[in-house]
């Protein structure tokens, strides 16, 4: 059984992220204005490199949104950030970018190369799954989502899978 998300469009209210876990428990959480760019973006990433212990994977194991929003010191032992997985780490930083990106209107010809200066800069290693190809793939799904979800009618829901 897939981790299911569904994205609920609402106009004059925010945006509701409904996550039904692979073992059958429900979670959600209500989105601040334009982070449904950020959640998809991650789930195009999540997917494409095949991470289960990244956001998604984190959800899927029990844990709620609002736990990652907590200070420090009132997270969960497993969501302090010595302790959160190298993935999640990584996928952060290449949603960061893909987002900038995507706001600049624009693909840019250095974005290894400035994922690779980010990571280095905090000790940390460049995500091996992520190759040129799988870039382009993650680029072109999250357009694609993108423009699903801008084309939803009030009420209307983008539901995705991932599979953990």
């Amino acid at each position: 059984m897939p981790l299911i998300l569904t994205f609920k469009k609402n106009r004059n209210k925010q945006t509701v992220l409904h996550f039904k876990r692979t073992d059958g428990t429900a979670t959600w959480t209500k989105l601040r204005p334009g982070l449904e760019a950020h959640d998809l973006a991650h789930y195009v990433i999540e997917t494409v490199l095949g991470y289960k212990n990244a956001f998604y994977g984190l959800i899927n194991q029990g844990y709620e949104v609002g736990d990652f929003e907590l200070p420090r010191e009132q997270r969960p032992e497993a969501l302090i950030p010595a302790n959160i997985p190298l993935e999640a780490i990584q996928t952060e930083y290449i949603v960061n970018q893909l987002q900038t990106e995507y706001l600049s209107y624009g693909q840019s010809p250095d974005f290894v190369e400035t994922l690779a200066a980010a990571l280095k800069e905090k000790a940390l290693p460049f995500p091996s799954a992520l190759t040129l190809e799988r870039l382009e793939e993650i680029r072109m799904q999250f357009r694609t989502l993108l423009f699903q979800w801008h084309a939803l009618n009030e009420g209307d829901e983008l539901a995705l899978e991932i599979i953990l």
